[in-house]
C-alpha cells in the first residue's frame, strides 16, 4: 500500500514549469562537485547514482556529464517530464521516497533541495530512510540536506521577488523569525506569466516544510541501519564547511553509511 501523498507533490504540479527559473542562481555544477569529493571521502567508488527526488534533472545532470550512470525518481510527473526531455539517456521513474522499492545497488543515493524537509508527516523520515537504506551498495553512501532552523527564521519568514524573462515570481514567507525546532513552516510561491489577450496568468503553490533537529535525523538514520558518517554546513559558493551549525548555515548536509556491524564505526 502506497504512502498518502505528501502536500509537495501538488506544489510541484503548478511549480514545475517554473522551477528551473526559480533556481536560476543555484550553482549545482559547484554543489554536486564538493557533495562528490566528499562522497569518495566517506567511501565511494563507483558510478552508480540514484537521484531521489531528482526534480528537473538539476541535480543529477553534473554528475551525468561526470560519467555516472544515472537512475532517478521523484513524485511530480510534472518535473520528471522536464528531466527527461534533458536527459533521454538517464533512467527515470515515478516514486515516493518513503517506498521506493528494490532499485537496484547504488554507490551514490542523493536526495537534494529539501526532500527531507518536505518529509511533515510523523514516521514520513524513518519510512524515507528504511525506504533507501536497501538500495545503498555494501560501500555506499547516501547523501542529503536538510534546511536548518535558520532558513525557517529568515528565508521563510520574508517576501521576495524574482524577475524572468517569462515569469515574474513571488516568494512569500509564512514562517516567524521566532520559529523553533521541529516547526512547519509554510511558502507560497506565485509565478505570474504572460497570457493571453496580453494579461497573465497567475499559479500559487504551497508549500510545507518540517524542520528536523539533528538528533531527530541521526535516530531516524538508525533506525534504518544507517549512520550519519558526516554532517556538514552549506557555504553559498556549494563548499562544506566541517562545523555544522544551525544557526550560520541555511542547510546541513548528511552523509550516511550502513552501521557498522555491532554498532562500532571505524
Amino acid at each position: 500500500m502506497q504512502p498518502p501523498l505528501t502536500p509537495a507533490a501538488e506544489a510541484y504540479k503548478g511549480l514545475a514549469p517554473f522551477y528551473d527559473e526559480l533556481t536560476r542562481e543555484h550553482d549545482y555544477d559547484a554543489w554536486t562537485f564538493h557533495l562528490e569529493q566528499r562522497a569518495r571521502h566517506f567511501g565511494v567508488r563507483g558510478k552508480r547514482l540514484l537521484d531521489v527526488a531528482c526534480g528537473t534533472g538539476k541535480s543529477f545532470l553534473p554528475l551525468l556529464e561526470r560519467g555516472y550512470r544515472v537512475t532517478g525518481c521523484d513524485l511530480s510527473p510534472e518535473m520528471l517530464a522536464l528531466a527527461r526531455a534533458k536527459a533521454p539517456d538517464a533512467e527515470l521513474f515515478s516514486a515516493d521516497v518513503r517506498a521506493l522499492g528494490r532499485v537496484g545497488d547504488f554507490d551514490l543515493i542523493t536526495c537534494l533541495d529539501d526532500i527531507v524537509n518536505y518529509l511533515i508527516g510523523d514516521g514520513d523520515i524513518e519510512a524515507a530512510f528504511a525506504s533507501l537504506a536497501p538500495n545503498l551498495a555494501p560501500e555506499g553512501v547516501l547523501v542529503f540536506d536538510v534546511n536548518t532552523l535558520s532558513t525557517y527564521r529568515t528565508a521563510f519568514a520574508c517576501d521576495m521577488t524574482l524577475d524572468g524573462p517569462d515569469v515574474f515570481l513571488a516568494w512569500r514567507g509564512r514562517s516567524s523569525e521566532e520559529a523553533q525546532p521541529g516547526c512547519v513552516a509554510e511558502l507560497v510561491i506565485e509565478a505570474f506569466s504572460a497570457g493571453g489577450g496580453g494579461g497573465y496568468e497567475r499559479v500559487t503553490t504551497r508549500h510545507l516544510q518540517r524542520h528536523y533537529p539533528r538528533a531527530a535525523i541521526e535516530r531516524a538514520l538508525a533506525g534504518a541501519g544507517l549512520e550519519a558518517v558526516g554532517v556538514f554546513g552549506l557555504l553559498p559558493d556549494g563548499s562544506l564547511d566541517e562545523l555544522a551549525d544551525e544557526d550560520l548555515h541555511h542547510k546541513l548536509i548528511y552523509y550516511a553509511t550502513r552501521a557498522a556491524k555491532g554498532g562500532d564505526s571505524e
